[in-house]
């Protein structure tokens, strides 16, 4: 078995998942146990999809199958002629969002950085410049907790526990990285994951911000502070299930978290041109709103 330890949890898998460093902890003790199983065919989508149910979720997809049982394990069945390469980074997406949403957390699809002590998210659809911000805001001294999913313990301070070393980042990016600490992801767009111990924050930190950056037609940035149930709503929006959720419906335990979450942070969303590159710009209003 394999032995990690992310978002403050214990996992044991019995395959390796995709890139991410083993903990070397002698307790074999586990939160969370990955493993290998056959599925009864009542509750599986006949074609690539999700079926979401109280005390669980099955997702099915070309590669396999994954079911998050009652946030303790996540049991997985790869298609014949695939690998469990191919299937680990489904387990790290739709069924790690699952289990601690199950375990009471709310995760978010973002990039969760820390600085003087605060958490902030940035957040944005695939192009819009999350994991490229995320990257240059490291140069300016701040560290990261997560990449790509974030959670939020609204029980406990809004704190967001580190998740593991490993940032999700795109071709170009990628050409101005260490090329010996890249990997390429399979089926996720050409995209690889790279592995940046150095800048990352294994701390729990509080959550106090969170950015939205959106692509816009304009010709300049636009900064804009969402109050209210806008606020709310936005929150929502970053879900990293609100996609899923749509087709069934939001948990009412998960739209209390979020508005607890809403009321305890500030959110700005930036507006920015699709054709210019703006990316120094928004660094430094993102660090001068963090700093005032």
């Amino acid at each position: 078995m394999y032995s990690y330890l992310l978002y403050g949890l214990k996992f044991l898998s019995d395959i390796p998942l995709f890139n991410i460093p083993q903990s070397f902890s002698t307790d074999f003790s586990s939160d969370i146990i990955i493993k290998s199983d056959h599925f009864h065919n009542e509750i599986i989508p006949k074609k690539p999809g999700i079926n979401i149910k109280t005390d669980y979720a099955v997702v099915r997809f070309l590669y396999g199958i994954i079911k998050i049982n009652s946030g303790k394990e996540i049991l997985y069945a790869i298609e014949d002629g695939y690998s469990a390469e191919q299937v680990t980074p489904y387990i790290m997406g739709w069924g790690m969002s699952f289990i601690l949403s199950q375990r009471g957390y709310s995760a978010f699809h973002c990039s969760a950085l820390t600085i003087n002590n605060n958490c902030f998210f940035v957040s944005g659809v695939s192009g819009a410049g999350k994991s490229t911000t995320a990257l240059e805001l490291i140069k300016h001294g701040c560290k990261y907790l997560c990449d790509d999913i974030a959670i939020v313990d609204s029980y406990d301070n809004m704190l967001v526990p580190p998740a593991f070393p490993i940032q999700k980042v795109c071709p170009d990016v990628s050409l101005n990285l260490e090329q010996n600490s890249l990997y390429s992801i399979t089926g996720d767009r050409g995209k690889y994951s790279y592995l940046n111990v150095r800048d990352f924050c294994d701390t729990p930190t509080k959550l106090t911000f969170f950015f939205q950056i959106i692509l816009s037609d304009g010709d300049s940035i636009e900064i804009t502070e969402v109050t209210g149930i806008q606020k709310y709503l936005k929150v929502m929006e970053n879900l990293f299930l609100m996609v899923q959720y749509s087709y069934f419906s939001i948990p009412e335990e998960e739209k209390f978290r979020c508005l607890k979450i809403a009321g305890n942070i500030r959110f700005f969303t930036i507006s920015r041109p699709k054709s210019k590159n703006t990316l120094d710009e928004i660094t430094n209003t993102i660090l001068k709103i963090l700093t005032d």
